[in-house]
């Protein structure tokens, strides 16, 4: 039998690298598990080529292209119920937007660096691409903004907006995020 005689200095680096891999095969399975409870199986499919993407909502949503507008977008949203706001979510392309093809992070960088007064964000993914989450706070709600590169010059956009004593992101939108795919 052959012995180890690497010291605990040497394996220190080995250990770090582990704990990286499992963490990086264990992300996905917290996401996955944090929307577990909805099933999306039956739910209903958005889909646009020209947009570049597909998405699954609950059936009883209904998914709008704005005509009055020269941007393009599609709003996803509930039914009105009540008094209450319902629940939606819109999905933007920005054309052109990042001339120069940088990676999202990079384009994120400049436009920070731009307008000074943009909120802090976090690395995320969506549509199992690199994405920016932007999280910002105000009197009339919760703003949550994905950022993430559609292709070299494109920029891909869902923002979202919540009440303001709703501070944790409704599983509703979780789910609907976690079936998000790009087409192109």
């Amino acid at each position: 039998m052959r012995e180890s005689t690497s010291s605990p200095q040497q394996r220190k680096p080995l250990i770090l690298f582990l704990t990286v891999i499992l963490l990086c095969f264990a992300a996905p399975a917290t996401r996955a598990q944090s929307v577990a409870g909805i099933d999306t199986s039956q739910w209903a499919i958005f889909r646009s080529d020209k947009l570049g993407f597909e998405v699954k909502y609950p059936n009883n949503w209904r998914a709008q292209i704005p005509t009055s507008t020269t941007s393009e977008s599609v709003l996803i949203r509930e039914p009105q119920q009540g008094g209450g706001s319902p629940l939606s979510l819109q999905f933007w392309v920005q054309r052109k937007i990042n001339p120069r093809g940088h990676a999202i992070e990079y384009w994120y960088a400049d436009q920070v660096e731009a307008i000074a007064s943009l909120p802090l964000s976090t690395h995320t993914t969506l549509g199992s691409r690199p994405a920016i989450r932007r999280e910002v706070v105000g009197s009339l709600g919760n703003h949550f903004d994905w950022f993430t590169s559609l292709n070299a010059t494109d920029v891909f956009e869902v923002t979202i907006t919540q009440p303001v004593d709703q501070k944790r992101l409704n599983p509703i939108y979780e789910a609907i995020l976690s079936t998000l795919r790009f087409t192109n």
